[in-house]
């Protein structure tokens, strides 16, 4: 009698458990996710992640990121939907989560909540030439943590380099290697490189858009009583120029001089400043920075950026 067994003899209760994964692969392919085989921890229990970082989501999230967290979320054991979408149910089974493995309960998924739970499973061993799904839990677990690791699967020196990172955080002997320690470690969601400081927005002044107006004025004509839009006297441009910052200044050179408070030095002067030459405060200019002003000087001379030292100075104002 033959001994071979085809799979028409398979018992109907394997034929379903083998149809049943089958269409949950299918449904998690479609959501963005892979299951992996059973048996292994394989890339955090059983979900693989198509995310290149991990952001900070919060209650109401949407979206890939929503997916794989929940995902992630039901691979350790907390009864999450599985719909794309963090209600505040789930944000609850977050909670849970985050107490479990000692975070603090805030229900955001930030760094921490990500390495804990991309590391959960198993904590075998792992070195310089491990290969398979658990080495590529430990590299999305440690890119989560803020250590960029290409999650391939092998281990090599880029993983051991990033590992001895966090050994380096834990105050441990740094060897590359994924061990017990470093397992819980990641587990627990410690050691966590904060994300860099997106820099401060800059802030338009009144001044820049002062100078920025002038600059655009570059090459207009000069016409005496100018006063825009393409052809300009001095203080007509000057006028103009704070007019488009907001700022209402007088008409003419000497009354824009008596008739703003602030009075500025030849050493002080800043960008955006209103610049007096000649001793009967007859010229004025914008001055722009590095010694330089914005000025309609005479007829067949356009708007032109020149050195404020070919005039003799006499005065300054700074409007706002």
């Amino acid at each position: 009698m033959s001994t071979d067994t085809t799979s028409t003899s398979l018992p109907r209760s394997t034929r379903w458990t083998r149809a049943a994964a089958a269409v949950a692969a299918s449904l998690a392919l479609g959501a963005g996710l892979a299951l992996t085989a059973p048996g292994a921890d394989a890339q955090a229990a059983g979900c693989t992640i198509h995310l290149s970082s991990y952001p900070t989501i919060k209650t109401g999230a949407k979206g890939q990121a929503a997916t794989a967290a929940e995902c992630l979320l039901h691979s350790a054991g907390e009864g999450v939907s599985r719909n794309g979408h963090l209600s505040s149910a789930d944000v609850q089974n977050v909670k849970r989560f985050q107490g479990r493995v000692g975070l603090d309960r805030s229900g955001t998924i930030g760094r921490g909540t990500w390495t804990a739970l991309l590391a959960h499973g198993g904590s075998r061993t792992l070195r310089s030439g491990s290969e398979g799904g658990d080495v590529k839990r430990l590299q999305s677990a440690l890119t989560a943590s803020g250590r960029p690791t290409k999650a391939t699967g092998r281990y090599y020196s880029p993983t051991s380099s990033q590992v001895k990172s966090l050994q380096k955080a834990m105050g441990v002997r740094q060897t590359g290697r994924t061990d017990s320690a470093v397992w819980k470690a990641l587990q627990a969601g410690r050691h966590t490189i904060a994300p860099p400081k997106k820099p401060a927005a800059a802030t338009t002044t009144k001044a820049d858009k002062a100078v920025a107006f002038a600059k655009q004025q570059l090459g207009d004509r000069y016409v005496y009583g100018g006063t825009g839009p393409s052809s300009w006297d001095c203080s007509g441009l000057t006028q103009g120029a704070w007019k488009a910052a907001g700022v209402s200044i007088p008409r003419t050179s000497q009354s824009q001089y008596s008739g703003v408070s602030r009075k500025v030095s030849k050493g002080d002067l800043r960008p955006g400043d209103v610049v007096f030459f000649y001793s009967g405060r007859s010229h004025t200019g914008l001055y722009v920075g590095d010694g330089y002003i914005i000025h309609a000087s005479r007829p067949g001379q356009p708007v032109a950026k020149v050195k404020m030292s070919t005039m003799p100075f006499n005065g300054a104002v700074r409007p706002a």
